[in-house]
């Protein structure tokens, strides 16, 4: 199996991983409802994964579960968010965001 020739590390998070480079991939201009979404969930896997999460990760988990499920709430009913939601969700849950804060966590 060619995943096997990947490193354990990218293995066990291969879900976490696609789930952000698709948020990537989406992302043009700003985050989409989807891609938050998708980050929050990538982000939250990775948490419920994680042995001994530190606490200002699992607070930045339960924030992205809720700031996603806003977003993807929004979306599903043709709703607009504020603005300042965007501003706010390009700078803490892009999928760049949400991929620095693993990857800085993964070694952990």
């Amino acid at each position: 199996m060619l995943v096997e020739s990947l490193p354990e590390f990218f293995i066990v998070n291969l879900g976490v991983f696609g789930l952000i480079i698709t948020g990537f991939l989406v992302e043009k201009h700003y985050v989409s409802r989807p891609a938050m979404f998708a980050n929050g969930i990538a982000l939250n896997v990775y948490v419920y994964e994680f042995l001994m999460p530190p606490e200002w990760l699992l607070l930045y988990a339960d924030i992205g579960i809720v700031v996603s499920g806003i977003a993807i709430l929004s979306y599903a009913t043709e709703t607009k968010l504020p603005e300042g939601y965007y501003n706010i969700i390009w700078y803490t849950y892009s999928s760049i965001a949400v991929g620095v804060v693993i990857l800085l966590t993964i070694s952990s």
